[in-house]
């Protein structure tokens, strides 16, 4: 026996990375209750006990520009500040630097588990210069669903109001297993948010943490809520 057999291995992470719909129309009621969400994703996610890994977690926000909000990190350091809300709906660009992230391995470790990507919209992306609104044939949610790394990620959504483009949303899951939530106001995003963090901690403690369909029982919603 060396002793190597008595160093601790670092726990293996599971990234969760968030991409927030920061323009304009989600400006008031619906940003302040991002934020609120947020921290209390990123509280919850500290406490948990009894977990066979760790959490990681990074935000990109897209309004007007995309900007990296927290990088990724070990949940226990994260720090996430206060995100505004103005200027259009760049996803594309957003989806563009989330798959850059995955695929580096400088920032995802090759022994992570594979990520879960989170998207909250309120809209429609205005850098998608299509008339089919064919999303799948869409190169950067294409490179997304085609990456080596990124291929194999959990991916989760949520659309805000009659405005959402639950279609975008839908292809951006590109899951049977996995529903699309909807929601009328900002009210929902606090439940949809408690249901990624129920989702995050069963699938790391499940016996294969890199099975991608992996989700808590969907709760706190009506049944029309509930798109697949």
């Amino acid at each position: 026996m060396s002793l190597n057999d008595f160093v601790l291995k670092e726990p293996r992470a599971l990234p969760i990375f968030i991409l927030a719909d920061t323009s304009g129309s989600m400006n008031g009621e619906k940003i302040n209750e991002l934020n609120l969400a947020l921290r209390e994703m990123t509280y919850a996610l500290k406490n948990v006990d009894d977990i066979r890994g760790k959490f990681q977690l990074a935000v990109v926000g897209f309004g007007g520009e995309v900007s990296i909000v927290q990088q990724l990190a070990d949940i226990g350091t994260v720090s996430i500040a206060e995100m505004s809300a103005n200027g259009n709906t760049p996803m594309g660009e957003a989806f563009d630097i989330v798959c850059a992230m995955i695929n580096d391995k400088n920032i995802v470790n090759s022994r992570s588990y594979t990520p879960t990507l989170v998207l909250i919209s309120d809209g429609q992306p205005t850098d998608f210069m299509s008339n089919n609104r064919n999303y799948l044939d869409w190169e950067p949610l294409k490179k997304l669903h085609t990456g080596i790394r990124s291929a194999k990620c959990q991916r989760l959504a949520m659309g805000i109001g009659a405005d959402a483009d639950m279609e975008m949303l839908k292809a951006f899951v590109k899951n049977p297993e996995i529903p699309v939530i909807k929601a009328n106001n900002a009210s929902g995003i606090t439940a949809f948010f408690r249901w990624v963090t129920m989702s995050a901690i069963l699938r790391l403690n499940s016996v294969n943490p890199n099975v991608a369909s992996v989700v808590a029982p969907v709760f706190d919603f009506d049944s029309e809520d509930i798109v697949i």
